[in-house]
This record gives C-alpha cells, sequence and structure tokens, in this order.
C-alpha cells in the first residue's frame, strides 16, 4: 500500500477539521466534527469519504478502517 499524505483542506476552528489526499489517485476526505463536553473535555466524530471502484474498495476498506481505529485510539494522546 503506498503511502498517503494528508493535507488540511478546511478548519473551522474550533469545530470541525476537514483533512484530504495530498495527490496521488485516491481522492477522500476525512472529517473531524469536534463537541465540546465542558470546559476541558471535548468528543470528536470522525467520517471518511470517498469514491472508489469495488477493487480499491476491497483493497483498502482493512488499512482505512485500522488507520481509524489507530487516529481514534490516540487522539487523546496528541492533545
Amino acid at each position: 500500500m503506498p503511502e498517503i499524505v494528508l493535507k488540511k483542506k478546511e478548519a473551522i476552528s474550533p469545530n470541525k477539521i476537514v483533512l484530504g489526499a495530498a495527490g496521488g489517485k485516491l481522492d477522500f476526505s476525512l472529517m473531524a466534527d469536534i463537541t465540546p463536553v465542558d470546559e476541558n473535555t471535548s468528543e470528536a466524530q470522525l467520517t471518511f469519504e470517498g469514491e472508489f471502484n469495488a477493487m480499491m474498495a476491497m483493497m483498502i476498506k482493512g488499512p482505512i478502517s485500522k488507520f481509524i481505529e489507530t487516529l481514534s485510539t490516540n487522539i487523546p494522546k496528541a492533545v
């Protein structure tokens, strides 16, 4: 699987961040909708959007799912 470089496509601080592929053949968006819970806590919902042919979808489903799981697990450690 090739390396995919992400770039920030949109940011509506502090509620939304949209990342997308910085080039290549995969066109997708990863959106994070951030909702404040209290003064020191927020919740984030990650949404992956992309259109792929059936063969490509089968190939990337596992790695993308693992990436989103890893990202959601590590977000609290990063902030």
